[in-house]
């Protein structure tokens, strides 16, 4: 564009690879249909400030992307300007200040990996390719979140351009207010991040799983155990459970339990494994492993046997505290009518702390649990696209709400935030973007 000159790359709706360069920035190949304007791949701070200042001046909102894993496509805005972060990807490891400074286009496997090796750890997300921009603005839920909290809650500074074309940093005592809402607003925060100070923590020096497989007619014994040891599974467990019509890929419908341990004690991991290892119903499992020391490479290869590149997705979730007598019978039709593998129900054991930060993140429960629909053939998209949104809203009364990670925002509405976290988000929102430059959430447009 010519009133639009930077160092980075401009693709837009007249060139030449334009589609395939939008859906690109996509993990979900499900069109939406929406086009940006153009695209903007900045390649420094600079080139971030002039677009902000050239899309005010044509009226135009922006949108951010780092890794592409919205799953409702949240920065696929028609007529917008995508700014692309993705190139933004350098990051520091500070071992003697137990820190890390990431850039947003900085996948989690890779940053988490590296510490690894380094005898470090960082909660980063479950799947390889998910990058820390959206995954820190959402909230983050990721491997030891029951201990180490958050994600969100370990970034203790971040360096932001802000909607009026400022560099500034923001924490705890410096514009608290954007500190504030960074941390939870995911893909509806007015700034553009351009790096995330990270707190970090030394590797546990146990890391194992323990797998139990049981067939689909196990069903209601399996997921009335689950609810019944949940409150009291140690938090160094992320115990979940994964309901799918082809259980380790090709032995049929049932459901997966896994208990991921980081312990940092032998006591604490004896205590952590007891409730798989003493369970009342791993008879009725057909599969059983002891619990198999395995490193961050091993689990996120594991991990994206659910998660497969080059398909489409339909997607969505619920927290909830409902007794589980109230849960199994929509379980059980669903579990009649899944589609094909590796489509799944994921069952995660949560029981979230009293939350000490005080941020944007304001939402969650006992019990997590999220549909993944996906299919490779774009003619079944009429056939298993609403899948997840359905049972979704046939739930929606046991429901306290969802998370931004697994989102249909752009099909299906419901709160994300505490109602008083909201009013407080929007205000600072009208503080901070007050031409409302940057798109919000689908279901809020601003």
């Amino acid at each position: 564009m010519e009133n639009l000159n930077i160092k980075g790359q401009i693709i837009t709706q007249h060139d030449k690879g334009f589609h395939e360069a939008i859906m690109g920035t996509l993990f979900n190949k499900w069109d939406t249909g929406r086009r940006p304007l153009m695209m903007v791949s900045p390649q420094n701070i600079d080139d971030i400030i002039s677009t902000l200042h050239y899309a005010k001046s044509v009226g135009k909102k922006v949108s951010i992307c780092s890794g592409g894993h919205s799953w409702s496509a949240n920065h696929v805005r028609e007529d917008s300007i995508l700014i692309n972060m993705k190139g933004f990807n350098q990051y520091e490891i500070n071992r003697e200040n137990m820190s890390a400074k990431v850039g947003p286009g900085v996948g989690g496997s890779t940053l988490l990996i590296e510490l690894f090796k380094r005898d470090l750890f960082f909660p980063a997300g479950h799947c390889k390719g998910v990058c820390l921009g959206g995954y820190l603005l959402q909230g983050g839920f990721g491997w030891n979140g029951r201990k180490y909290g958050m994600a969100c809650e370990n970034v203790i500074g971040l360096d932001i351009v802000t909607a009026n074309g400022e560099y500034v940093h923001a924490n705890e005592n410096e514009n608290a207010d954007l500190f504030w809402a960074a941390r939870g607003s995911g893909g509806g925060f007015f700034g553009v991040v351009v790096a995330f100070h990270l707190r970090l923590f030394k590797k546990p020096a146990y890391c194992c799983s323990i797998t139990h497989v049981f067939d689909i007619k196990h069903l209601e014994s399996v997921y009335h155990w689950a609810a019944e040891v949940g409150p009291s599974i140690p938090d160094a467990v992320e115990f979940q459970m994964l309901m799918s019509s082809s259980v380790l890929k090709f032995l049929g419908s049932g459901i997966e339990a896994i208990a991921p341990i980081f312990a940092e004690t032998k006591d604490e991991f004896e205590a952590s494994k007891a409730f798989m290892v003493n369970s009342p119903i791993k008879k009725k499992a057909f599969f059983r492993t002891p619990c198999l020391p395995t490193n961050m490479s091993a689990m996120y290869s594991a991990a994206m046997t659910h998660y497969p590149d080059n398909h489409h997705w339909g997607v969505d979730n619920m927290w909830t505290k409902a007794p589980v007598e109230q849960l199994i019978p929509y379980l059980k039709v669903m579990s009649n009518n899944l589609p094909p593998a590796p489509s799944h129900v994921l069952w995660l054991n949560w029981y979230p702390p009293s939350r000490k930060t005080d941020m944007a993140y304001s939402l969650e429960d006992n019990i997590y649990i999220a549909l993944y629909g996906t299919w490779e053939n774009p003619n079944d998209t009429q056939k298993y696209g609403s899948w997840a949104n359905d049972w979704m809203e046939k739930m929606s009364h046991l429901s306290t709400g969802i998370q931004l990670a697994d989102e249909s925002l752009h099909k299906r509405t419901s709160p994300f935030i505490s109602e008083n976290h909201l009013h407080k988000l929007d205000k600072i929102r009208a503080d901070r973007d007050k031409d409302y430059l940057f798109n919000a959430w689908h279901s809020r447009p601003i």
